[in-house]
């Protein structure tokens, strides 16, 4: 889940709940190998881990290099406890100003979990697995398009 970025940023202002920083800290100490292995074995094309330039910026780096785009659900986004508090509170952690410059937006993370593109047909089956293993967060965000002449990669709905 995203808002490790806005939360130690409201800890660092002691304007954090415990109870927040410590389900973000447990969600950052799961290691992220087994699920590259489960990603694998459904097959991912590609996959990376959601750090400093957050989901979006990430999600740009991977659809250039594939030349296609992507719609997402903002909906389905996994979200830390607290998280949504504090970035309404316009708490945003130190790197937000150069994201939103760079047009990479939604919070910047430390020790983030894997963003993969999974072929559709595989993609629910690989979700149940995921959580099966402990990846309790799992959620299938968007779909990746063919690529249109637009200004924007994404879609954000």
């Amino acid at each position: 889940p995203l808002g490790t970025g806005t939360l130690f940023a409201a800890d660092m202002r002691h304007r954090a709940k415990g109870r927040w920083i410590a389900a973000a800290i447990q969600s950052m100490l799961q290691s992220n190998h087994d699920a590259a292995r489960c990603l694998l074995a459904h097959q991912a094309t590609a996959c990376t881990d959601v750090t400093g330039f957050g989901l979006l910026g990430h999600l740009v780096e991977m659809l250039q290099a594939s030349n296609v785009e992507a719609e997402i659900d903002l909906n389905a986004v996994p979200i830390l406890d607290g998280a949504e508090q504090t970035m309404r509170a316009g708490i945003l952690s130190s790197l937000q100003p150069q994201n939103v410059r760079l047009r990479r937006v939604i919070d910047p993370q430390t020790a983030g979990g894997l963003l993969a593109g999974v072929p559709a047909e595989r993609a629910d089956a690989c979700v149940t697995e995921l959580r099966a293993r402990g990846y309790l967060a799992s959620a299938i965000v968007g779909t990746v398009l063919p690529r249109h002449e637009r200004a924007e990669m994404i879609t954000l709905g």
